[in-house]
């Protein structure tokens, strides 16, 4: 079994298509694309919720009003059905082959700080589980959530989808008001997390980022920021495509045994995200960028 991992950010040469489906390889259109082929998806939100959303509490509906969102798309156009399950307190994202797995919505809380979290030579700095391990952020600074989704590199279908929040750079709040600011504390939007998880539950079903103006999968997001809670006709359209009501879901190409489906990525794809999202941030400052972890599994012997 091999295992690929890549960051996916904002680049230069980002599509302004209505969607943007994502794909084994992300960008390739020689490759097969990422769906799900289950008529419905249980998603789990952890117990421990985020201690700092304002209104304290809060975080769980904000979470459920996303998905419920994306549900309303579905139940008109598509095919499947989302349910919450009980709430759970596993702190571990990923997939594991035979193991008990579950797609997971979480807060990460603090930094994976190397020395005072991490220990410079752990181990988990090599296999990318110091997340886990640790339960701490091991992402960027300014990334506020990521997706991690497993799936098959051969079929594209999707197997496991996690996502986390990055609560340790970002005060996550779930009130409707105005930007929160010096003199906006209290009911005021700072990252909102309903905005938040609606665009990264895109990721889950198998959208990629699009620079389209107003649409949900847009990669930005600035502080105050409501308008991704709401899904564009873009991302409906999607949804109607790839999973047609009362149909089965959509691939983008045939199988075949093309050596193309199911490359790996080059070493250190995973450090694309620099390039591409750190040329734009002096442009876009005061906005965080969203990026999204894949992981592929090819099962083949």
């Amino acid at each position: 079994m091999k295992i690929a991992a890549l960051l996916l950010s904002l680049s230069l040469g980002q599509s302004l298509d209505p969607y943007v489906r994502s794909r084994v390889e992300a960008g390739d259109r020689s490759t097969q694309c990422l769906f799900w082929s289950v008529p419905r998806i249980t998603w789990h939100q952890s117990t421990q919720g985020n201690p700092e959303t304002l209104p304290a509490g809060s975080e769980f509906d904000a979470v459920r009003r996303s998905f419920q969102s994306w549900q309303d798309v579905f139940s008109s156009c598509g095919n499947i059905t989302f349910e919450e399950g009980p709430r759970v307190q596993d702190r571990d994202v990923g997939y594991v082959l035979r193991g008990d797995n579950r797609n997971l919505v979480l807060f990460r809380t603090r930094q994976c700080t190397v020395g005072s979290v991490v220990p410079a030579d752990d181990g988990c700095w090599e296999d990318d589980s110091c997340g886990n391990v640790y339960d701490c952020w091991s992402n960027g600074n300014e990334t506020i959530a990521v997706t991690l989704t497993t799936y098959d590199e051969n079929t594209g279908i999707i197997y496991d989808s996690d996502i986390e929040l990055n609560s340790a750079a970002f005060t996550f709040t779930a009130a409707d008001g105005p930007r929160c600011g010096p003199n906006v504390t209290q009911g005021c939007v700072a990252t909102d997390i309903q905005n938040t998880m609606t665009h990264e539950i895109g990721h889950l079903v198998g959208l990629d980022h699009t620079d389209a103006l107003n649409s949900t999968m847009n990669p930005r997001a600035p502080p105050g920021e409501t308008s991704k809670r709401t899904i564009d006709s873009g991302s409906r359209s999607f949804v109607c495509e790839a999973y047609p009501k009362g149909g089965v879901s959509q691939n983008c190409i045939h199988l075949t045994t093309d050596p193309t489906l199911g490359r790996k990525a080059a070493d250190g794809a995973g450090g694309c995200a620099s390039a591409g999202a750190g040329a734009w941030l002096p442009a876009l400052a005061g906005w965080a960028l969203m990026r999204r972890v894949r992981r592929r599994k090819d099962f083949r012997a």
